[in-house]
């Protein structure tokens, strides 16, 4: 390490920032001079003196990071800055590889105490020192860790295993050897409720599992005459260790949903501690409605959601969609909020895919919202770093909320087609039955995919392969390489496992198939059931289907109401005009994309079905145009004489 001198000052310097009779110069110099000493020195030092030198500089790194530059700081922070840290506040990587090497002459020496302590002093600045044999700190510490695992007391276990975890370093030894260390304490008494927290905390980082350990420090959590020992976030960092690590504690989460709903208020939980503990509890399908009222109660009284991460509001919002647990006021707080944002920058895309989710899955409407993540969406450069999950979930949430955003789809398809083979089979099957269902047919997404959605054929779950199929049907995009006797035998094989609305959608498939395209369709067994399922829903009549009834009988026509055609579609009513045999559609809110004119997928697929295998000419009568009618007989009658050709009434 070449010495540094440090730079010369005049005496009237603006950065001349005394600590007592200390100039910066003479503080600068002293200081510096410390720091090289140490480092030349450091070859010699002990053990202990190695590992205190390390966490000692790694906790000034933490805190120099934390707190950043400030004017008028002190000429020490502004030194230590200079020495410890890079300009882009990254860790002197040569001073922390010059310690860590030290640390490698000796590592046989260490002990369990030292051990953990330095790895924790790596942990805290985010540093895993790699040497020229392609090992790394964390793997020698982690092999001597094995060895005197028995040597470990409470805090050395809690900080070893939180340091690997925290680096990204799950080292299965060591983890293992560490868990039935713990499982093997006659008792847990030793271990501070942080210690606890981290160790769980850790494991489920990690993704290491040890249920053996999770179980002990269940039970003695559960088992404790009382939980206030426990700080709100080491709470809330338990029970989100057991979802992430998909261990079923029931008793836990109960003990401490009850600790928690008998506060008197949740003022001093953290944003993350409460956007945690919800999504646990959703996560860990244990949903606590009093601890999940509470927490949304508070969440809503609150002055203001600034204190929020974008992550932990749509985490939250998660939870609430996930378990079902309805509170309006919660997502118009959160949704006002995200609207009155100047920037969405701080939105990452897991964030706007998951507050898209979740209000679109917890059935609540708020447009401005959804207008406003979309155009921030197609307002970005790319979409680069979202994952087809995200790509799938957004345009599955626009459409399940029936919210049209054409530039949005768009943007979204072609951020979508060259990563066609990124998407797994629910990201194809979602994609797919989204611009489906919104009606919107884009030959070349459809056609793109085409060859993914074949290879994932075996992977796709029943709904997943009814959406596809029902998809392509709407999109009238045909190929024999998708549709083939394997994806046939895949449906025959999954027919006992369908929902009802399953059944229907592949009847459709099947009219496209067979009819449409005289290729092989369903099974006879399967098609059987399929249509009987297709035509079983008992129609309804609306007020709105009598009155246009009742207007086509005013002209003189004959309506038949609810005709079956042989293509197993019911007609709304049937009319014989000049001898030709006309159906006529009384399409309601359901047949239209929101408040639009665009026709959903269901609607397009029956217009193109019904007249192409039963031969019948159909006609609309849309909504929006009857209101617009209002209660005027003529006008009315005078709309469904031009609807069928009829002559007008004053001709």
């Amino acid at each position: 390490m070449t010495k540094r001198q440090p730079k010369q000052r005049s005496k009237s310097s603006k950065n001349d920032n005394n600590i007592g009779e200390i100039s910066f110069e003479d503080m600068e110099h002293m200081l510096y001079t410390i720091f090289y000493d140490t480092a030349n020195g450091i070859g010699h030092c002990n053990v202990r003196e190695l590992t205190e030198t390390t966490l000692g500089m790694a906790k000034i790194v933490k805190t120099l990071r934390q707190h950043g530059k400030r004017r008028g700081e002190d000429s020490s922070r502004v030194i230590l800055r200079r020495l410890l840290l890079s300009k882009d506040l990254n860790p002197n990587r040569a001073l922390f590889k010059l310690l860590a090497g030290a640390s490698m002459d000796i590592i046989h020496q260490f002990d369990a105490r030292h051990l953990s302590n330095l790895a924790y002093a790596y942990a805290l600045i985010d540093y895993v020192p790699e040497f020229d044999d392609g090992s790394d700190l964390f793997d020698h510490i982690a092999m001597n860790a094995v060895d005197v695992k028995a040597e470990f007391i409470a805090q050395g276990i809690s900080n070893v295993v939180w340091a690997f975890a925290t680096v990204g370093k799950p080292h299965p030894k060591l983890f293992e050897a560490i868990g039935d260390q713990v499982v093997a304490f006659e008792h847990l008494g030793e271990f501070r409720p942080q210690a606890l927290s981290n160790i769980v905390w850790a494991y489920a980082t990690a993704n290491v599992p040890h249920p053996k350990l999770f179980e002990k420090v269940a039970n003695h959590i559960v088992e404790s005459d009382s939980l206030d020992r426990f700080t709100h976030q080491e709470l809330s960092n338990t029970v989100w260790a057991y979802a992430k690590a998909g261990i079923s504690h029931p008793k836990l989460f109960e003990r401490v949903a009850n600790h928690t709903v008998a506060f008197k208020h949740l003022n001093e939980f953290y944003p993350q501690a409460l956007s945690n503990t919800v999504w646990a509890y959703a996560t860990a399908q244990v949903p606590n409605h009093k601890l999940l009222e509470k927490v949304a109660n508070h969440i809503v009284e609150s002055n203001s959601l600034d204190r929020f991460k974008p992550q932990e509001l749509s985490n939250a919002l998660w939870a609430y969609a996930t378990t079902g647990i309805n509170h309006p006021r919660l997502f118009e707080k959160v949704a006002n909020h995200i609207v009155e944002s100047d920037s969405l920058d701080r939105f990452k895309p897991q964030a706007l895919s998951n507050t898209l989710w979740a209000y679109a899955t917890a059935d609540v409407r708020h447009p401005k919202l959804f207008d406003h993540l979309a155009n921030h969406i197609v307002g970005l450069d790319n979409l680069d770093r979202f994952i087809p999950q995200h790509l799938s979930n957004i345009v599955w949430s626009y459409t399940t909320a029936q919210v049209s955003h054409s530039k949005l789809f768009q943007k979204v398809a072609d951020a979508a087609i060259p990563r066609k083979g990124e998407f797994d089979s629910q990201a194809v099957a979602n994609l797919l039955w989204a611009y489906a269902a919104m009606g919107i047919v884009d030959k070349k997404l459809f056609l793109s995919f085409m060859p993914t959605a074949g290879k994932l054929i075996d992977s796709y779950t029943n709904q997943g392969l009814a959406n596809i199929a029902w998809a392509y049907a709407v999109a009238d995009v045909d190929d024999p390489t998708l549709f083939n006797e394997h994806f046939i035998n895949k449906r025959v094989e999954k027919k006992d496992g369908f929902e009802i609305e399953r059944f229907s959608q592949l009847y459709q498939w099947h009219l496209w198939q067979k009819k449409e395209k005289s290729n092989p369709g369903l099974s006879k067994e399967l098609q059987e059931r399929c249509y009987d399922i297709f035509i079983s829903e008992a129609p309804t009549v609306s007020k709105f289907q009598d009155d246009v009834v009742a207007q086509l009988s005013s002209i003189g026509l004959d309506p038949k109401e609810e005709v079956l055609m042989g293509s197993g579609y019911r007609i709304d009513a049937v009319v014989e005009v000049n001898g030709k045999t006309i159906g006529i559609e009384v399409d309601g809110p359901s047949h239209f994309i929101g408040r639009s004119k665009s026709p959903t997928g269901s609607t397009i697929l029956k217009r193109r079905q019904v007249p192409s295998i039963d031969g019948t000419e159909l006609v609309s009568v849309p909504y929006l145009d009857w209101i617009k009618l209002r209660n005027d007989k003529k006008k009315k009658q005078e709309y469904l004489r031009k609807l069928l050709g009829l002559k007008s009434d004053n001709e």
